[in-house]
């Protein structure tokens, strides 16, 4: 509790800190007007305020974005889960060729998305589908500080601010001008000045930045610190939501990395063999069949794999047994899969172009 209160006083001072940066730097620049001098340290506060200023979220530009009308059952199903899990229902949701289910935050009200990962939903039962989206909405509980808007925002702005004051690579001239060349001395002699010189404005720029910098990295590190156990609660919270939204077996199911592991690396060889093969079939039929293959990928590993193997200690619930709050049927579930059919296309485009992303960590 103590921590989660000092965590807010900080994220409150570094607003206020920026806004601080901001009105000095604007009123240094009206000082300017009378004295010159005050051109340069108003440019540097300006600077500093909007490079920790909170910028609002955007939304992925590269996914497909569902409105209701697009994907009413599913919306219908994500509301559900919602009031089950008791957050705020979300606004949008995205469909990303990612192993998760997440939330984030876009536009000035930082209203809640969901980025709906379709290979989960392929690899997945249809009741572990449930569990993961209740994991996630779980989330936007405010109880989870660092997801509130105080927190959130502040650690945006410091990661912001202390990556954009990093000094950049100053330009280089290479040596080993043509001896041959009309006066090379001269031309080899110019290329030391100047690459001294840049030597001697990165130095500058170092001694200069490195103070701002440091001080953004640690004050992150404090925030991080400071919520750590706040966010290890609203885990286990999360893990509890999604037990009691859609049954114990299927929220230990749904936190399975050897499935995420097995999947992906199946997503990788589908999407090499269709680049391989692609005189041989045509690109709309490895479009249609991505989501499927991995679908039977994912039920021939779970059906391989040691159900006497114990529960990931790390990812257990650890909560008693409980039957499912929301249920996903066939039915149902039918009414999904054609609402997602030209969505589920574009993402199989995409990933068959562009190829699978960068694996991260397992965001169940």
């Amino acid at each position: 509790m103590y921590a989660t209160a000092a965590a807010r006083v900080v994220a409150a001072v570094v607003h206020l800190a920026t806004a601080g940066l901001l009105v000095g730097g604007f009123t240094l620049m009206l000082g300017a007007l009378q004295r010159g001098v005050l051109v340069v340290p108003g440019l540097v506060l300006l600077a500093s305020g909007f490079a920790l200023c909170p910028r609002p979220g955007r939304l992925r530009p590269d996914v497909p974005v569902l409105r209701q009308p697009d994907a009413p059952e599913l919306f219908r199903l994500v509301q559900d889960v919602a009031d089950a899990v008791g957050v705020r229902r979300v606004d949008l949701i995205q469909l990303t060729p990612e192993f998760s289910v997440t939330v984030a935050r876009y536009g000035l009200r930082r209203s809640p998305c969901l980025l709906l990962g379709l290979p989960l939903w392929a690899a997945h039962l249809p009741q572990q589908r449930v569990a993961a989206l209740a994991h996630a909405l779980a989330h936007l509980s405010r109880r989870h500080v660092r997801h509130g808007a105080l927190i959130a925002t502040a650690l945006d702005s410091l990661a912001v601010g202390s990556g954009g004051v990093r000094t950049s690579p100053q330009a280089r001239l290479p040596y080993g001008s043509l001896a041959q060349a009309w006066r090379a001395g001269d031309i080899v002699e110019a290329e030391r000045h100047f690459n001294a010189r840049g030597r001697r404005s990165d130095l500058a720029s170092w001694a200069v930045l490195w103070i701002p910098r440091a001080v953004a990295s640690a004050t992150r590190r404090l925030l991080v610190r400071l919520t750590r156990s706040a966010t290890q609660r609203a885990e286990t919270e999360a893990n509890l939501a999604a037990a009691r939204t859609a049954s114990s077996d299927a929220a230990v199911a749904v936190l399975d990395r050897h499935l995420a592991r097995a999947t992906t690396l199946e997503m990788h060889r589908l999407v090499v063999e269709a680049r391989t093969f692609a005189g041989r079939r045509s690109a709309t039929a490895a479009q249609e069949d991505l989501w499927a293959e991995l679908a039977r990928h994912a039920a021939r590993a779970r059906a391989g794999q040691d159900t006497s193997r114990p529960a990931d200690p790390e990812g257990s619930p650890g909560a008693p047994l409980c039957t499912a709050a929301v249920t996903l049927d066939a039915p149902r579930l039918q009414r999904i899969e054609a609402e997602l059919r030209d969505a589920q296309r574009e993402v199989a485009l995409m990933v068959l172009r562009d190829g699978i992303p960068a694996p991260a960590r397992f965001e169940p």
